[in-house]
């Protein structure tokens, strides 16, 4: 296990480095072993195929990186409402704030494993979405989610949202970089049922129509009515 540990930390960083310089579809496997100082026959060995060290690099990105710097953000709070809305928030951050090349290869890998390997990809991802069902849950202890759904459903539906959102910004689509990281939030905590509006967990509530306004006043004709009868 030590050795299939130490062989993915020198080809998945060369990978990285390789899908950088050239785009996935021209990235080469000869390339990787030439970068990791391996030979052809022990990448084999442990990687059946391109896709599989595709498998590897996303496992190794959600796990070793994108969990560890969510978790940072999130111990920054108490509240639960706050450490879901911190989970939210860095992750579209985080992700807005990575270079591009780097950012566009992930998505890459991300889209093509989501076609061809759609098990793997989900296994590489769990770390990631079991962390949001965790923050889901502690909030909904206090506060009941919207109509039917469960924490697991609610965790996959924001999951995939966030993907999204992320990928869109990395890939450079329409309106996806100009979407603000408080706009996500106000809609994933609004499509669970959790109130993000007049502190944690209060639910928006229409203010009274004052005396002054309109829908405040009585009707008068209806009034000068019912004084005649």
């Amino acid at each position: 296990m030590k050795a299939v540990v130490e062989l993915e930390d020198e080809a998945i960083p060369a990978w990285q480095r390789q899908s950088m310089d050239r785009s996935l579809r021209s990235a080469r496997v000869q390339d990787v072993v030439e970068r990791s100082k391996m030979s052809i026959r022990t990448f084999y060995k442990y990687f059946a195929s391109k896709e599989d060290l595709l498998v590897a690099v996303s496992e190794t990105v959600v796990a070793r990186e994108a969990v560890p710097r969510l978790r940072e953000r999130i111990e920054k709070h108490r509240d639960p409402l706050l450490r879901l809305k911190a989970f939210i928030v860095a992750l579209v951050e985080l992700t807005a704030r990575a270079r591009g090349s780097v950012a566009r290869a992930l998505t890459s890998y991300q889209n093509r494993l989501a076609e061809s390997r759609p098990t793997d990809l989900a296994r590489a991802m769990k770390p990631q979405l079991d962390l949001l069902a965790e923050l889901i849950e502690d909030v909904a202890r206090t506060r009941p989610l919207q109509g039917d759904l469960t924490v697991e459903r609610a965790a996959r539906l924001t999951h995939d949202l966030l993907l999204a959102t992320v990928h869109g910004r990395a890939l450079g689509s329409d309106g996806g970089s100009e979407m603000p990281a408080e706009a996500v939030w106000q809609f994933c905590v609004s499509g669970m049922g959790f109130g993000a509006g007049g502190g944690p967990g209060v639910r928006r509530t229409r203010k009274p129509h004052g005396r002054g306004s309109a829908a405040g006043r009585p009707d008068c004709a209806a009034a000068r009515a019912r004084a005649g009868q």
